[in-house]
């Protein structure tokens, strides 16, 4: 065999093993997406510089101002929350809110910034994106513990609290940087040719289609709905201290408390984070999978719950829960009520309902001799 034959063999082979078993090829080659972008980049450059910004001022400006009788006021910042989380010696919570809040809005914008800028194949830039979408909303641990310390101070005489500039611009900073990476993922995305329906012509659920996996994902779905209503007005504490008023907060309590002291903007993002995302996360996972759908109406709305999951932060808020345990008593005595164990278990059955519609796509998805993951 010549040494041409030879080197066009390993090139078909190289080229076969970038193709999927539906025939469709691989994107392989590099490119930079910011001068396939057009004015897109011009966008995503100055959302991004505009993050970052937001991102500086809020460690320089406070969350919250916290003030209690006889003990003047004292200002809370993420610098603060985590000098006061190391000297108490709770080394872990300090390192996670270093990890969430600190340390990662920075590592995601830089990670934004060489996506768009530097040479990467489009399915490279896909898993990127990907990643940095379902990582992005832990950012916002230290932003629920704040509102849960002005939720407790709220309506009280010897405690107060009041929101500064740095919640509002650190909120503001991780929202734009995930709204980003959104934007970048769809444009990304629209390089990337689609995988061949197995169900293509036939309106069947996929959940059908996937054989067993639609008898466990019935029972499933209905807790996972069940237990999120349950999470939202169940109460997770209640005050217990002398001189103030033994209010018992839950989810919805807590948007309503918010609302009423005039920071509507906060309970709205409560509401919708907590409440309503994660409840229109459940409903499309029910409908992509139990509704027959066409191609394309299922496609959408696969690609749907996946956007609106990722902005569905119910766990983030359970696990500000779960830190202000160790730290709150500092501030307001108070009960654990039934509540907060309903939220840590509904989130474990969100993500069971997640996870099985996941591996029923993926069952019907491989009966059809295909290895890729979407619609």
């Amino acid at each position: 065999m010549s040494h041409e034959d030879c080197s066009a063999g390993c090139l078909n082979k190289g080229i076969d093993l970038f193709r999927r078993k539906d025939k469709n090829p691989v994107v392989v080659s590099r490119n930079v997406l910011a001068k396939q972008l057009g004015w897109w980049t011009v966008l995503c450059t100055l959302i991004l510089a505009a993050s970052l910004t937001s991102n500086i001022f809020a460690l320089i400006y406070p969350f919250l101002e916290f003030s209690a009788a006889f003990q003047g006021k004292e200002a809370y910042s993420i610098p603060h929350t985590i000098q006061l989380m190391w000297s108490m010696d709770l080394y872990a919570i300090a390192v996670l809110i270093v990890a969430f809040s600190l340390t990662f809005p920075f590592v995601k914008l830089i990670l934004l910034t060489v996506v768009l800028w530097l040479p990467m194949t489009q399915l490279g830039r896909q898993k990127t994106l990907s990643t940095l979408r379902q990582l992005g909303r832990w950012s916002l641990l230290d932003v629920f513990i704040a509102l849960i310390i002005l939720v407790l101070a709220d309506d009280q005489i010897f405690i107060g609290a009041k929101p500064k500039i740095g919640v509002t611009l650190f909120l503001a900073a991780i929202c734009s940087s995930m709204f980003t990476c959104e934007l970048l993922e769809y444009l990304n995305h629209r390089g990337i040719p689609h995988q061949h329906d197995p169900l293509e012509g036939r309106h069947v659920p996929i959940y059908w289609a996937s054989g067993w996996p639609f008898w466990l994902m019935v029972p499933v779905i209905v807790a996972a709905i069940g237990s999120l209503v349950y999470a939202v007005v169940l109460p997770f504490f209640q005050i217990d201290q002398f001189g103030l008023h033994d209010y018992a907060y839950s989810v919805l309590t807590s948007i309503q408390a918010l609302d009423k002291s005039g920071w509507t903007s906060f309970a709205v993002t409560m509401l919708a984070f907590l409440v309503i995302l994660p409840m229109l996360r459940l409903v499309l996972l029910l409908i992509v999978g139990f509704v027959p759908l066409n191609r394309f109406l299922r496609r959408t709305v696969h690609h749907w719950s996946g956007i609106v999951g990722a902005w569905s932060m119910l766990d983030v808020f359970g696990l500000a829960l779960l830190l202000f345990l160790t730290e709150g008593a500092n501030l307001v005595k108070f009960n654990i009520n039934s509540g907060l164990y309903v939220i840590i278990g509904s989130v474990a059955v969100y993500y069971l309902a997640a996870t099985i519609s996941f591996y029923a796509i993926h069952r019907v998805m491989k009966r059809s001799g295909m290895e890729v993951k979407t619609l």
